[in-house]
């Protein structure tokens, strides 16, 4: 490990922690004025309280590891290190932006021309606005203002069923917008996963073959994928956590919005590409200008995959993930030249952790802002900043709903569950469902001339735009016209009146 004369400088002491014992811990890390070993109780501390199996924690600069640490055991019994897989979940959003602006480099994509222009046949519902795809473009959907919902019907954070990828995106086209194309923000998957197959018909390549080709083997990422039968064949990995399960591995089909695995090794050389604004050790990967693209925030402190923000005075570049059992996060503080990785095969504020120690990483070293980076990114997002509350603010529109479909709403009142499909569930779990327990639920009720609903997704009243389609006040379609409803596009079971 080499380093430079300041940290030699600073540094008491560098040793190896190898352990077998019942904390099944692993990694190195330099002991910074007893900061290490705190670190070290803070992560066995954070694996107990979230009753976490396995994690993977490292801190690091734009070139060298400063502390890297694994702690517990894979799903499968083994114990967690460098090399073991885990799911990023939603920072795979962050892979498929830098994917596209890859793809933007060499001339292949314009962010602001319509998908229509390179998906023909796709097309939305909306109740705003005719041919919207027509005005959807490719930073709406990596800005989250395309106006989706968040999931799609089939292939989603409740359908556990295997599904192709081409089911999956078909089934976007079953989905309602939430607002106009370009008005407002709404975090969702499909965007991104749409953004995949933009690649693959520009490219000819499928998504993983991609991702090979312009990130992961250019900066030595060489476990990593989206390819659920190389994570079928790793031994090395761990799935996630899902307690009432029999099955530990499911597929992921969000191959844009949550399908990317990696480890510890390969996360931080993502982390200090990111962190090295596109420059490795050999050539640019990704020219500067692309990068600043993604971190100059559209609204609700979103770029393009990449989330933008300040806490107190510290700026920082983040995403997080979490679904399937795991949560992730990578963190960056561009201004102190200082990031941080953690993978955990359970579901935990994996953020909180990684800036809290990273904070304390600060103090200890005496670390001081670099006044060109602070300079850089205060331009980039001075006037979002300037006028955030403007910015952020919500546009509040509505469909134009039918008021003489009042006299059919007694069909549509009664008792409703979500039941993730194609679980295979423990039998505790089976008992659970069978006595009517465990379900998220919802409850839709006549209350004098409205139509309302209460549950596991909030509260609300509802309108009806067309016999069987309704609108929450943000927009989320309730579908009850056919044998399958929806809400959310999430299946959902009528149980009773």
């Amino acid at each position: 490990m080499k380093l430079n004369m300041k940290l030699k400088c600073l540094i008491l002491g560098v040793f190896l922690v190898t352990c077998t014992d019942s904390t099944s811990t692993t990694g190195y890390y330099l002991d910074l004025n007893n900061s290490s070993s705190e670190i070290h109780e803070d992560l066995l501390k954070y694996k107990k309280a979230n009753n976490i199996e396995g994690l993977a924690f490292a801190i690091f600069n734009n070139k060298e590891v400063l502390y890297n640490e694994c702690v517990g055991r894979s799903t499968y019994g083994f114990q967690i290190t460098e090399e073991t897989l885990f799911s990023i979940q939603s920072i795979s959003k962050n892979v498929t932006a830098l994917a596209v602006m890859l793809a933007v480099q060499d001339g292949l994509l314009d962010l602001d021309t319509p998908i229509s222009s390179y998906l023909p046949s796709f097309k939305v519902n909306s109740c705003f606005e005719n041919k919207t795809e027509q005005k959807i473009t490719i930073r709406m959907l990596l800005s989250h203002t395309a106006g989706f919902t968040h999931e799609a019907p089939i292939g989603n954070n409740y359908d556990y069923k295997p599904c192709s990828k081409l089911d999956h995106l078909n089934s976007i086209m079953e989905t309602w917008l939430k607002f106009p194309a370009g008005k407002s923000y709404s975090y969702s998957n499909l965007g991104f996963d749409l953004a995949t197959t933009i690649i693959e018909q520009i490219t000819g390549q499928s998504f993983n073959d991609y991702l090979n080709l312009k990130i992961f083997d250019p900066i030595g990422m060489l476990n990593s994928t989206t390819d659920d039968q190389d994570v079928i064949n790793n031994p090395n990995k761990t799935e996630g956590n899902i307690p009432w399960v029999k099955n530990k591995h499911y597929s992921i089909p969000l191959i844009g919005s949550g399908a990317v695995y990696t480890n510890l090794k390969d996360f931080i050389a993502y982390a200090q590409l990111l962190m090295n604004f596109g420059q490795t050790e050999r050539k640019t990967l990704i020219d500067r200008k692309y990068l600043l693209e993604m971190f100059k925030i559209n609204t609700i402190n979103y770029g393009l995959g990449t989330y933008v923000d300040k806490k107190g005075d510290i700026l920082f570049v983040n995403h997080n993930g979490g679904g399937y059992g795991y949560s992730a996060t990578i963190l960056w503080f561009p201004e102190y030249n200082l990031g941080s990785v953690i993978l955990c095969n359970n579901s935990a504020n994996t953020f909180d952790f990684c800036f809290s120690r990273m904070e304390d990483y600060i103090r200890a070293m005496k670390l001081s802002k670099t006044n060109l980076i602070t300079a850089e990114f205060d331009t980039l997002n001075k006037e979002y900043f300037m006028n955030k509350p403007e910015r952020d603010k919500p546009m509040l529109v509505s469909c134009n709903c039918d008021p003489s479909l009042q006299t059919i709403w007694n069909k549509y009142v009664g008792k409703y569950i979500i039941d993730p499909e194609g679980m295979d569930l423990k039998w505790y779990a089976k008992a659970a469902h069978f006595l009517g327990l465990g379900y998220q639920k919802l409850k839709i009720y006549k209350e004098g001339q409205l139509l309302k609903y209460n549950g596991s997704f909030g509260e609300g009243t509802l309108l009806e735009y067309e016999p069987g389609l309704l609108f929450t006040q943000d927009n989320e379609a309730f579908i009850l016209k056919s044998e399958q409803s929806t809400f959310r596009s999430i299946r959902i079971q009528k149980r009773s009146k």
